[in-house]
């Protein structure tokens, strides 16, 4: 190949990649204006030409989570994550289950996720909520007391290991993680909610 087709090509490459990074900058510029319509619209236009790059079809799944597009956002999502198997896509998946009201299949996935991340407290704390919203305060609960073993200093997980505790009818457990919560974080809406329960 002559040096200047050569050079031909590689210059046409490289103005098709600015153009390609300047949308994608485009697209960012409209989510941070809250312009998530237009910020998809230009990812689905970048990726026409690669539907199956991971990266467009996590930037999707999250823009139509944004726009409360929960069906579509899983279904990017859970192609994401059949091509490449990490936990961010799951985490999105999780996300889009609990934005659903499908508090079982969040929870399962979590579960699953935990098996292998077990210390991880996004994982625990979205299984702990699935739970909640199914109104088993004493299994989110034991999800709760799982991150405060772990992190004793999460006053937000102390806090709703407080609520839940109560909620299960484990009102000695609960006043003793609310003493904790009041010495450490006495502004705590939980330690002013449960003041006149377990003071």
């Amino acid at each position: 190949m002559p040096k200047y087709l050569l050079m031909l090509v590689i210059s046409l490459l490289m103005c098709n990649l600015a153009a390609q990074t300047a949308s994608i900058q485009e697209s960012y510029l409209a989510e941070a204006r809250g312009d998530y319509q237009n910020a998809l619209r230009i990812m689905q236009s970048l990726s026409s030409g690669e539907p199956n790059d991971t990266f467009y079809q996590m930037r999707k799944a999250w823009l139509n989570y944004l726009l409360g597009s929960y069906q579509e956002a899983l279904a990017d999502y859970q192609a994401a994550a059949n091509k490449l198997n990490h936990l961010d896509a799951h985490l999105g998946e999780i996300n889009c289950y609990l934005a659903l009201g499908n508090w079982d299949q969040a929870k399962v996935v979590a579960d699953r996720l935990l098996q292998v991340h077990a210390q991880n407290p996004t994982l625990l704390s979205k299984a702990a909520y699935a739970l909640y919203m199914k109104r088993d305060y004493a299994g989110a609960a034991s999800y709760f007391e799982r991150i405060i073993s772990i992190y004793p200093w999460d006053f937000e997980n102390l806090g709703y290991l407080v609520n839940n505790l109560y909620l299960a009818g484990r009102v000695e457990d609960a006043r003793a993680a609310y003493q904790a919560l009041k010495k450490y974080y006495p502004q705590s809406q939980i330690v002013i909610d449960y003041r006149d329960l377990l003071d």
